[in-house]
């Protein structure tokens, strides 16, 4: 049986010196990254004196964090930590080869819908934005690159959790590892979901409508999967403003071409 990683490989694990070239802004962040992972909550307040800082300069750190999915702000503005502070790695491999075969056709997707469009991933109760390519236009929706959001409320997340069986979607959200996960819905909100559901698989695609961005929408596709336990889906956002080709015909068809161009390019 092999070690795990770093066992019995005489890793040194001393506390590293202290860099250089020391820079606030990310030194105060990672720190507010460690504070969050060891205290399971913060306030402003808390942060700017851990820091010794202006409560600001602490505001300011954490909203990068919430931006980046580190971080979570409830209804009392309370921080907590988000889905980004404990999510495994993407299969790279799988995924990266799947870039390299298809960049060149969300380049042109990207320029002929002129909208935004991103690779995404799922991983459990989480979709996160592998690459992202976005128009050179004013108006475009920006790069979500790098962001790890709930699944259930992304349209990339939906497309890919309508794969399941409902089985699969009970463990997810209604069982008693979902509760300990803080992803539990109650019974209302899970009729509502699956329902949700069985309109995506009959349709062949799911819509975000402002679910987790404020002006934005969004349509998603599912992909054929490079490997097992890899899910993959394509996004294609918007500002609210056009949220009539959500359902236009043309549209639609433009997606559902593009998803089979992409298809037929990553068939084994």
């Amino acid at each position: 049986m092999q070690n795990p990683i770093g066992a019995g490989q005489n890793l040194r694990r001393e506390i590293a010196p202290e860099p250089k070239y020391l820079l606030g802004s990310v030194d105060g962040a990672l720190q507010l990254l460690q504070l969050l992972r060891d205290e399971g909550s913060l306030r402003v307040m808390m942060a700017a004196d851990h820091l010794g800082v202006s409560r600001s300069t602490a505001h300011r750190l954490l909203a990068m964090l919430v931006y980046r999915g580190f971080a979570l702000q409830d209804e009392d503005r309370v921080y907590q930590p988000g889905p980004g502070m404990n999510v495994p790695p993407v299969r790279t491999g799988a995924i990266r080869e799947f870039k390299n075969r298809t960049e060149q056709l969300f380049l042109d997707f990207m320029r002929d819908t002129g909208e935004t469009v991103s690779l995404v991933t799922r991983f459990g109760t989480t979709s996160r934005f592998i690459e992202t390519y976005v128009p050179q236009h004013s108006f475009a929706v920006s790069s979500r690159r790098g962001q790890i959001l709930p699944a259930r409320r992304t349209s990339g997340g939906k497309a890919l959790l309508s794969l399941l069986p409902d089985a699969a979607l009970v463990q997810l959200y209604r069982s008693d590892a979902a509760a300990l996960g803080g992803n539990r819905m109650s019974a209302a909100e899970f009729r509502s979901f699956t329902a949700e559901m069985r309109e995506v698989r009959s349709r062949g695609y799911a819509l975000n409508r402002e679910e987790t961005e404020q002006g934005v929408c969004a349509l998603s596709m599912p992909l054929h999967s490079p490997e097992r336990g890899t899910w993959l889906a394509f996004a294609v956002a918007m500002p609210v403003e056009k949220s009539a080709l959500l359902s236009d015909p043309g549209f639609l068809e433009e997606c559902r071409e593009f998803r089979r161009r992409v298809d037929r390019a990553t068939e084994p």
